[in-house]
């Protein structure tokens, strides 16, 4: 059995242990830059994906054929306003936006140095078909975002800047010679928006994240809501192969008074037709 002298020793040695490796940690903070201090938390829990939120509110959408696709009110649900995505499976066509908010965990600076789409299976599949819907734009967004053609045969994460909106000069964004990255002190959120485009393929893919702290690197994986993979789909080069089209009065000319809340809906083959001659055709009959 220790001695009382043996047990009072002991407890003298861990309390001076314990100050000495605070005093140490805190010259050191001094001393090295704060993104290579070491820090207790693991490297690998250095960023928490705080939301993950598809934004899009405008373009084209693709109905899934299944339970709730083709039901008699879609067309009444969406002239309402009511939530008709809810109870059906709906995939954003042409083009998408999430907007991805993360925050930093760890004590020391976390730089994000790339972001790298991964598709599942290693490439598309054919585009979507089922019923098709159009919400068009009635304004202009003067948000930024980072730009990903997720079809393309190397698909990385652009930008086209302030004056590029034409998407004529659109550059690496992690990568090259003008290469950014993302830094995020400890609790500090960013959030930023990807503008997704399909032009030829059924895409779903995640994204592998590259950050550094502390002097080593890591990687993360950041999903789409609900943890399942971001997808979207090219819109069918011949729309007579959709189901159904959807679409409001702006998509049409009417003969008379109309209001915003008109919408319509034609088979496929009856849209395509309206539409083979490249014109805006004579809203259909209600």
């Amino acid at each position: 059995m220790k001695s009382p002298t043996t047990w009072l020793l002991g407890i003298l040695l861990a309390v001076v242990t314990v100050t000495f490796q605070d005093v140490l940690t805190a010259s050191v903070k001094a001393v090295l830059p704060l993104d290579r201090v070491p820090d207790r938390l693991s490297p690998q829990g250095a960023i928490d994906v705080v939301e993950v939120r598809d934004v899009k509110d405008i373009g084209y959408y693709v109905v899934r054929d299944g339970e709730g696709a083709d039901d008699g009110k879609l067309r009444e649900q969406i002239a309402s306003g009511q939530p008709w995505r809810e109870g059906r499976d709906v995939v954003d066509a042409g083009d998408a936006d999430w907007m991805i908010t993360v925050q930093g965990r760890a004590s020391q600076q976390v730089r994000i140095t790339d972001i790298v789409p991964v598709l599942e299976g290693g490439a598309c599949d054919k585009p979507l078909g089922g019923s098709l819907a159009h919400f068009p734009s009635q304004g202009v967004s003067d948000v930024i975002p980072l730009e990903l053609v997720v079809d393309a045969p190397r698909p990385r994460l652009e930008t086209y800047g302030k004056d590029g909106k034409d998407g004529k000069d659109a550059k690496p964004f992690f990568t090259g010679p003008e290469a950014k990255h993302i830094t995020l002190n400890q609790n500090e959120t960013e959030a930023f928006v990807v503008h997704a485009t399909a032009e030829t393929g059924y895409c779903r893919w995640r994204y592998r994240v590259h950050y550094e702290i502390g002097g080593t690197t890591a990687e993360m994986t950041i999903s789409g809501p609900g943890g399942r993979p971001f997808e979207l789909t090219a819109r069918l080069a011949d729309p007579s192969g959709y189901r159904k089209v959807y679409f409001p009065a702006l998509d049409c000319v009417h003969p008379g008074a109309w209001s915003p809340g008109d919408w319509y809906e034609q088979t496929g083959p009856e849209y395509a037709r309206a539409r083979s001659d490249g014109k805006v055709p004579p809203c259909p009959k209600a």
